[in-house]
């Protein structure tokens, strides 16, 4: 009894596992579904606002320039919240009033130039000149708007400082950290890609920053700089600092401002490219639907010669003697069917070999590479029809040379090829033609072994003497 006891508690356990699995596995799906989404849905958010190619024709230079400066207005609106921030530092002590003002002057004027930014992009997208006016106009905003913040916060701390003291290591910190905003505001103009619009302003850009350098930096120049021979003698001899740091700086700038104007060449090279490249694959697939179309009106004007009618039965006839060859061949069930189907698709589906203009996309493009498929598999079909009239022709006007039979031989190089066209053959020897009157079984089978023979192989002709009862079976029904 205990044995059994304990049997059946290890029955039960093994009957409350799996549950308990499933609402596990079933609860981790939920999470991971969940945890996808928001996923997908923060990729998209970021796509939608940072990517320089969401929504763009990339052969139209205007939405590209327009998509441009959507993003970067996003990234100067990312920018603002830091210049925001660093704006509110210095408001305190004794100049609380003043710097509350100067601060509330400053966001002001970021909110009009960010708020007149949006109004001009919503305006005549279309208008190249007109974005490029907004590319300049955010550049330059964004640029001297860091040059402002940067002189408000060093004015927020050098003038509290009594003369003669140096400023604190967290103030003079601070100083250095909105100096920076300057190089991240260049980097945000570089992103534009455009090595014009770098060639335009860095003149301007040099010029604001030699003048942050004399005054800013180094205010104690202003009170020797009323005699050049004392301002020569502070700065390359008295405090040769100076001239060192303003130097440091100047060939900073510019190592920076080269390896930004590299990358934005480059960057524009591969552009080019990409738009070069895309409009060829435009063009080529322009083309391509072009050929597509022309092919299935070919294949269509070509197949609408013969008598529906006459040719579906002609195809039946056709697809019942190959598929007792393909028996006869002992192929697999597979492949005596893709046979039976092979045999008739010109004359079952040429209806299918249609496309208009509204299916050439990218979600129909399965559908549109099954009809190619479709009319690539037709057209060989129409090619063992024209093999296996030719071989009636040249055989019963007696202008089988070796010229022509090694063509044929050489054309008709896979079996299923070969069986489609000995079908074709035997089913027009059956049947009443310009050169000839329909022969019986027994005859078609004759000329076939001793006059069409030498464009199969020996083994096909041999299955074909071997299961010519069934053969003829096959046409009749």
């Amino acid at each position: 009894m205990p044995e059994k006891n304990l049997e059946d508690f290890f029955k039960v356990e093994t009957k409350e596992k799996p549950s308990r699995v499933h609402a596990r596995s079933e609860r981790e799906r939920k999470n991971t579904f969940k945890e996808n989404g928001f996923l997908n849905a923060s990729r998209q958010f970021f796509t939608d606002r940072f990517s320089f190619d969401a929504n763009v024709i990339l052969t139209d230079k205007c939405s590209v320039l327009h998509r441009r400066n959507v993003v970067i207005k996003n990234i100067i609106f990312l920018a603002n919240l830091v210049f925001t921030a660093f704006s509110f530092i210095g408001i305190r002590g004794n100049g609380f009033s003043a710097n509350l003002i100067i601060t509330i002057v400053f966001w002001l004027l970021m909110t009009g130039l960010s708020v007149t930014i949006a109004t001009m992009l919503k305006k005549r997208k279309d208008d190249y000149s007109r974005q490029k006016i907004i590319m300049y106009f955010q550049s330059l905003y964004v640029f001297l708007l860091s040059v402002i913040l940067y002189v408000k916060i060093w004015l927020t701390f050098a003038l509290s400082i009594p003369e003669g003291e140096s400023l604190p290591t967290n103030e003079y910190s601070i100083i250095q950290a909105a100096y920076l905003l300057i190089y991240v505001s260049i980097l945000i103009i570089s992103l534009y890609q455009r090595p014009r619009l770098l060639r335009t302003l860095f003149p301007w850009i040099l010029i604001f920053m030699t003048v942050l350098h004399l005054t800013a930096l180094h205010p104690d120049l202003y009170n020797h700089g009323y005699n050049i021979n004392e301002l020569i003698k502070y700065m390359f001899v008295d405090e040769k600092s100076i001239i060192v740091d303003i130097a440091l700086r100047f060939v900073v700038l510019l190592v920076y401002f080269a390896g930004l104007y590299s990358s934005v060449i480059i960057s524009e090279y591969i552009a080019q490219q990409r738009r070069s490249e895309f409009t060829k694959r435009v063009d080529v697939e322009s083309n391509f639907v072009d050929v597509v179309k022309s092919v299935f009106e070919a294949v269509k004007v070509y197949n609408s010669n013969a008598n529906e009618v006459v040719q579906a039965i002609s195809a039946r006839k056709v697809s019942n003697v190959a598929k007792e060859l393909a028996i006869a061949m002992n192929y697999d069930q597979r492949t005596i069917a893709d046979i039976v189907d092979y045999a008739k698709v010109h004359s079952e589906k040429m209806k299918l070999l249609s496309l208009d203009d509204n299916e050439f996309s990218d979600e129909n493009f399965d559908d549109i590479m099954k009809k190619t498929e479709l009319a690539t598999r037709i057209i060989k079909r129409l090619q063992l029809v024209k093999r296996s009239e030719d071989i009636l022709d040249a055989v019963f006007t007696n202008q089988v040379t070796s010229d022509f039979k090694y063509n044929m031989t050489t054309t008709l190089n896979d079996k299923i090829s070969q069986i489609i066209v000995i079908s074709e053959i035997y089913v027009a020897l059956r049947s009443d033609r310009a050169n000839h009157k329909a022969l019986n079984h027994i005859r078609a089978v004759e000329l076939i072994s001793n006059g069409f023979d030498i464009f199969f192989t020996p083994d096909l002709v041999l299955r074909f003497n071997k299961f010519n009862r069934e053969i003829g079976i096959a046409y009749d029904k």
